[in-house]
Formats: C-alpha cells, sequence, structure tokens
C-alpha cells in the first residue's frame, strides 16, 4: 500500500497525528505530482506547519506555478505571516492570466490586516477586469458584509444567488438572510430565514429578532424555544422570549420564561427589571419590588431599575419608601444624577422645600435642558416666591415645547401680560 493510502486509512481510524507522521516520513516516496495532493491535505487537517514545508519544497522546484503560490500564500495567511504571503503573490504581474486569482488573494490579505480599504480596492481592480465573475462579486460581499456595509452586501449577494451552492464555507441566503435584517428590511429578511435550517444560537435568534420585529410572534417564540433547546445558557434571549409571549398575552409563560433565565444567570440585571415589569402588569407589586431591590443589591448604581422601583413608590404614593430608597442609594458614590432629580420630588412631596431647592438645585446642573426637568423646577420655584428664575425656566421649558398653552398663559399671568 502507498503511503498516501496507508496515511487515509490511519486519518479515518481516528489516528490523526500517527496519519501525519507517515506521511513526512514517507515524503520522499512521494512522486511530485502527489506531493501537491498530500499538501493539500495537510493543509485541510489543519496541519499548516507540515503542509507549507511541502509547498515550499514544490515552490523552489516549480517557481513560475501560480497554483503552489496560491496555495503557498493561503497558508501563510493562516500562521500570520502577511508580509512573506504579500511577496509571494505581488511577484504576478497585471499580464498574467492568474493575475485575477492574484488580486483576490492580496485583498484576503489586506483584509486580515485590517486594511479594509486597500482589500477593496484590490476587488475593485478586479471587478474592472472580469465584471461578469461571480467569485469577485462574493468576495466584495464578504468583505462589506464583515465591515457591517449589509445594503452593499445585499446587493453583490444577490448578484451571485445562482452559485449559491458552490460555497461550501458560507451560506448566501443566511447572509442575505442576516444583511436584510440589519439594515431593517425584515420582511425580505424573514422570507430568507424561513427557508434556512439553523442549527447556531446566534443565526437563530437573529431570526427570532427579525420576526418579533414584524410581530410575527408565534415565529419568534418557536425560533427562541428552539435556540434554548440548541443552548439553554443563551441568556439574552430570555427577556425578548418574554416579551414575545407577553404580546401574545401567555403572562405565565413569560414569567416561567424569565425565571429561568435567572436561574441561568442570577446576575443578569436586565432579567430582574424584565421579571418586575411582567410582575406589575400582573398586579403582583411586592413581586415587582423585590425583584427591583435584589437587581440594586447587585449594581446600586443601576439606573433604569432605581427608576422603576421609584415610579412604583410615585404611583402609589410611597414617598417614605421612596425617600428611604433615594438616600440609601446617594451613600454610594458616584450615584446617578437622576437621584437628585427624585430627591426634589420626594422631599416637595413631603413638604421638606429646603431639601428638595437644595435637591432641585444640583439637579439643575446636569438637567437643564431636560424639558420635563424645567418645568418641575420652574413650577417649584413659583410656590418657593422665585419668580424670575421661574418664569426663565419655564420659558425654557416652553420653548421646547411651545404647543403647551397652559404654561405659555401661566407664564404671562405671571408677568402681568
Amino acid at each position: 500500500m502507498d503511503p498516501i493510502a496507508e496515511a487515509l486509512d490511519l486519518y479515518e481510524a481516528g489516528n490523526v497525528n500517527e496519519a501525519v507522521n507517515h506521511i513526512m516520513e514517507h515524503a520522499n516516496e512521494i512522486s511530485e505530482q502527489d506531493q501537491f495532493s498530500v499538501a493539500e491535505l495537510l493543509q485541510q487537517w489543519g496541519f499548516l506547519d507540515e503542509a507549507r514545508r511541502l509547498f515550499e519544497e514544490l515552490h523552489r522546484t516549480y517557481p513560475g506555478d501560480h497554483q503552489i503560490k496560491f496555495q503557498l500564500a493561503d497558508i501563510y495567511i493562516d500562521l500570520e505571516m502577511d508580509e512573506v504571503a504579500l511577496e509571494l503573490v505581488e511577484s504576478i504581474e497585471p499580464d498574467d492570466p492568474e493575475y485575477i486569482n492574484a488580486l483576490m488573494i492580496l485583498a484576503d490579505i489586506y483584509q486580515s490586516q485590517g486594511l479594509n480599504e486597500v482589500a477593496e480596492q484590490k476587488l475593485m481592480q478586479a471587478k474592472e477586469l472580469q465584471p461578469d465573475n461571480y467569485l469577485i462579486d462574493f468576495g466584495i460581499a464578504e468583505l462589506a458584509f464583515h465591515n457591517g456595509e449589509f445594503q452593499k452586501a445585499v446587493e453583490h449577494y444577490e448578484k451571485i444567488e445562482s452559485h449559491s451552492g458552490e460555497f461550501p464555507f458560507v451560506n448566501i441566503h443566511e447572509r442575505l438572510a442576516e444583511s436584510y435584517s440589519s439594515i431593517g428590511k425584515w420582511e425580505e429578511a424573514l422570507s430568507y430565514y424561513e427557508e434556512l435550517e439553523l442549527k447556531e444560537p446566534d443565526p437563530l435568534f437573529k431570526y427570532g429578532y427579525t420576526a418579533y420585529q414584524l410581530k410575527r410572534y408565534d415565529i419568534a417564540i418557536k425560533v427562541w424555544n428552539d435556540l434554548l433547546d440548541l443552548d439553554p445558557d443563551y441568556t439574552s434571549v430570555y427577556p425578548y422570549l418574554a416579551k414575545a409571549y407577553e404580546e401574545e398575552g401567555i403572562m405565565d409563560a413569560a414569567s416561567d420564561v424569565l425565571k429561568k433565565g435567572l436561574k441561568k444567570d442570577e446576575h443578569n440585571i436586565e432579567l430582574y427589571i424584565t421579571i418586575a415589569k411582567n410582575e406589575l402588569k400582573q398586579d403582583h407589586i411586592e413581586e415587582a419590588k423585590r425583584y427591583l431591590k435584589e437587581a440594586i443589591a447587585l449594581d446600586p448604581g443601576h439606573e433604569k431599575a432605581i427608576v422603576e422601583l421609584y415610579n412604583i413608590y410615585e404611583t402609589h404614593g410611597d414617598w417614605e419608601d421612596a425617600r428611604k430608597l433615594i438616600e440609601e442609594l446617594k451613600k454610594f458614590e458616584p450615584y446617578p444624577e437622576i437621584l437628585d432629580w427624585k430627591a426634589g420630588q420626594v422631599y416637595n412631596e413631603l413638604e421638606e422645600y429646603d431639601l428638595a431647592k437644595e435637591a432641585y438645585t444640583k439637579a439643575h446642573t446636569t438637567f437643564h435642558q431636560e424639558a420635563d426637568f424645567l418645568r418641575e423646577y420652574g413650577y417649584f420655584l413659583v410656590e418657593e416666591g422665585q419668580i424670575e428664575q421661574a418664569i426663565s425656566l419655564l420659558e425654557k421649558y416652553l420653548a421646547q415645547n411651545p404647543e403647551d398653552r397652559e404654561t405659555a398663559e401661566f407664564i404671562n399671568r405671571m408677568k402681568g401680560e
């Protein structure tokens, strides 16, 4: 039996290292014609250094063979030997029949170096020379896709859609689905996603998200459940799946999903907040407060959780609880500036006006352009008798909300107009 066949038998039996060692030990017995195939085999198996040595030997024997150059350059790129790869490929002249392939490989090299503009120049140069070469369109599409230029990616992927079966490592329809989704063309994206048999978590998440945007909650629920069957630790999907259930009015399922997610990631504050909102929708006020308090315990500076809990206290007039929340959280420096604004509200409701004024004054530094704050602080200052300052704030508010006739008339009355 020849060395190649013996090596293949070893490889298929799972003895990969033995297969490679067998090939390298008998390299001198392999004909030059078969050495190319052996080197390709080693490259496919991931033994790049061994493949490189064989291709370099072949290159020394056949320096004008561009196929050897291309294979060798590909290995150099994988081994992060970009400069050597560049030197090898740039030796191919523009009048050479293989120049187009050389340009495409150069584009790969420059892309791997992060020089995306240079990579695109090489591809466009190739496109000018061979406008109908679908492999060039594929290269342009892939570069655009990885650069986040999804509209351009769509244009070029569509040109090669009829050749989609010729790219074993890239699913063109999946690329089109993701590209359309990324530019907000949800209908087009969904039509492609529905054709695919997805087996990886990230594409499944994007498929579900696309369906969710189209309010196809039934599809989103099925796809995201498939994702969780595949990977229960994909914690970012739990809040989305819960929202899809909520949109369908299946509140119990939403709660169950969120609680399962929390067991997988006990430090995911967004999950605590989402559960709290879900509990509120079911009028489970105490449960909602409990989850928000747990979120704040994990991160005392998490503004979203703080505001959600404060809003519950405000809605139910629990001003003493709101006061305790704010005063406790302000012990943590630096605290979110929103606490100064909320402190002003709380002290005002509790008729502790000096503390309210102090809090509002401090909050003004941060929220001096926030319309709601300007209105609230302005009316507070009216009650404090500081009319001139109040008018100034309310006029700034009115500049942002000229349709508020009530406030406009109030200002005119204060001015005596």
